[in-house]
């Protein structure tokens, strides 16, 4: 912790506009997690300075970014303001992520589970990348890989937000 600390300090004297901080808070315990992410917040509030984080993280997300942009195979399958993404996801692969975080105080049998593995990035399938894993795929996932298209206040690289006949 002291030293994610140490490092913090060090990126943030030279003033820069934009930190990227990858994995900041990896490998520490909660509390030491959350001292880390309110150092790094209160800092660049003070100094004006925009954070970019990497992680796999969702609570992490969900405490400390305005926006987050879900990625698959090396694309970006979502990106909105963080609440909407978490809250009404409309890619399948950010709908499954979602569904596969435990919520406190309530029972299920099961998580979501997202069937099948990440591709090679040397074997991205033709069409939608995460079309073999996708429960939803139809004609056109397997053909035309889409770009980020609005869905609410997010924009997701999904068909299904075109075609919705097809959920």
């Amino acid at each position: 912790g002291m030293r994610q600390r140490v490092v913090i300090a060090l990126a943030l004297a030279a003033e820069p506009k934009l930190i990227v901080a990858d994995e900041p808070t990896t490998a520490l315990d909660v509390s030491i997690q959350a001292q880390i992410i309110q150092l790094l917040r209160r800092l660049c509030r003070e100094k004006g300075t925009a954070v970019m984080l990497v992680t796999h993280d969702m609570g992490v997300i969900a405490e400390t970014a305005d926006r987050v942009a879900v990625m698959y195979a090396g694309r970006i399958a979502e990106i909105g303001p963080v609440q909407d993404v978490i809250k009404r996801p409309n890619h399948p692969y950010t709908i499954g992520l979602m569904g596969a975080i435990p919520t406190m105080g309530v029972k299920v049998e099961r998580l979501t589970q997202i069937n099948g593995s990440m591709p090679r990035l040397n074997a991205i399938p033709k069409g939608c990348a995460f079309n073999p894993r996708c429960p939803k795929a139809f004609d056109r996932c397997f053909a035309e890989r889409p770009e980020p298209m609005q869905a609410g206040q997010s924009k997701a690289a999904c068909w299904l937000v075109r075609d919705p006949a097809h959920v």
